[in-house]
C-alpha cells in the first residue's frame, strides 16, 4: 500500500524526492501566530518564521520540473507584521513570481471600527518565467459572460466567464475538521488549473490531507509529508479512500470541459 503522507520534517523529506519529479508543489503552510495550535506559534520571531518557510519550499526547488509551479497560501497580515511581503521578495529570488490571488471568503469578523475581514492570499510562482512553459489549463467560472467576445476579430473562447486573480465563488468550511482545512473545491480549481491528469503534486505541510484527496480524485499522483504525527495518520487515511473511491466521470459544460475524472467519495455508486 502507497503511503501518500509520511510523517516527517518537510526540509528533510525533500531531499529524498527525486530530481525534476514534481508537477506542482501546493501547499497551506502555517502562517505564524494565527491560530492557537502549537504548529502555528513555534518560532521566537517573524524573521526566524519567514527564514524557515522560505528555506524549506526552496529545498524542493531541485525536485521541481521546469514547467512546475508553486503556490502558497498565506495571511495578508497587520500593522507591522506582514510575512507575506518577505516571503514573495525571497521567493521570487528563486522562482518567477506569477500572480497574487485573493480568496474571499463568506464569513467575515472585524470591529466597528474597521471593514470586515474575509480574505486569504495565495503567491503562484513558477520555476520558469517563460508563460508558454508553464502548466495552466484557463479556469472557468460557470457564469456565463453574456456577449460574444471583444470584438468579431477577437471573439470569446467561451460563453462562460473566465476565473480572475480575486475568488469569490468558494465558500471556506464551516465546520473543519482541522484548523484552517480548505475545502476540496478550492483545491481543485488549483489542482486542474496548474497541473494534468498523470502529474505529480506535492504538499510538504499536508494536515489532514485535503491537497492529497484533491489531487487523486482528479487523476494525479500525490506525495505530501506532515510533522504532527496523528494528522499524517489521518491524511495518508484520506489520501488513501480517494484513491480507491472509484473513478465517476461527471460531464461538465461543453463550451468548458468536455469531461473530468473525479473519484466522487460521496457517491454510493
Amino acid at each position: 500500500m502507497i503511503d501518500y503522507v509520511v510523517k516527517a520534517d518537510a526540509l528533510a523529506w525533500s531531499k529524498t524526492l527525486e530530481p525534476r519529479s514534481i508537477d506542482l508543489l501546493l501547499t497551506d503552510p502555517p502562517y505564524y501566530g494565527i491560530v492557537e495550535d502549537a504548529w502555528d506559534n513555534q518560532w521566537s520571531n517573524e524573521d526566524a518564521y519567514i527564514l524557515w518557510l522560505t528555506t524549506v519550499i526552496e529545498s524542493f526547488k531541485p525536485a521541481l520540473k521546469s514547467n512546475a509551479s508553486i503556490l502558497i497560501f498565506q495571511g495578508i497580515g497587520k500593522h507591522g507584521s506582514s510575512p507575506i511581503l518577505d516571503i514573495r521578495r525571497t521567493l521570487e529570488k528563486e522562482f518567477y513570481f506569477r500572480n497574487w490571488i485573493t480568496w474571499k471568503k463568506r464569513r467575515a469578523y472585524g470591529k466597528e471600527y474597521d471593514y470586515l475581514f474575509c480574505r486569504e492570499e495565495i503567491l503562484w510562482f513558477s520555476m520558469s518565467q517563460e508563460r508558454t512553459n508553464v502548466t495552466f489549463n484557463i479556469p472557468l467560472l460557470d457564469e456565463k459572460r453574456g456577449y460574444a467576445g471583444f470584438s468579431e476579430k477577437y471573439p470569446a473562447k467561451s460563453e462562460y466567464k473566465r476565473v480572475s486573480n480575486v475568488w469569490d465563488d468558494i465558500p471556506e468550511l464551516m465546520r473543519p475538521e482541522r484548523n484552517c482545512q480548505k475545502p476540496l473545491e478550492l483545491m481543485d480549481r488549483f489542482i486542474e488549473t496548474h497541473s494534468n491528469p498523470g502529474d505529480l503534486v506535492v504538499d510538504p505541510f499536508a494536515g489532514w490531507g485535503s491537497t492529497g484527496v484533491s489531487a487523486l480524485r482528479l487523476g494525479r499522483r500525490f506525495l505530501g509529508c506532515e510533522a504532527i504525527e496523528e494528522d499524517a495518520a489521518k491524511a495518508n487515511e484520506r489520501c488513501i479512500a480517494a484513491a480507491s473511491g472509484g473513478v465517476i466521470v461527471k460531464e461538465k459544460k461543453e463550451s468548458k470541459k468536455k469531461s473530468s475524472n473525479i473519484i466522487d467519495l460521496d457517491s454510493d455508486d
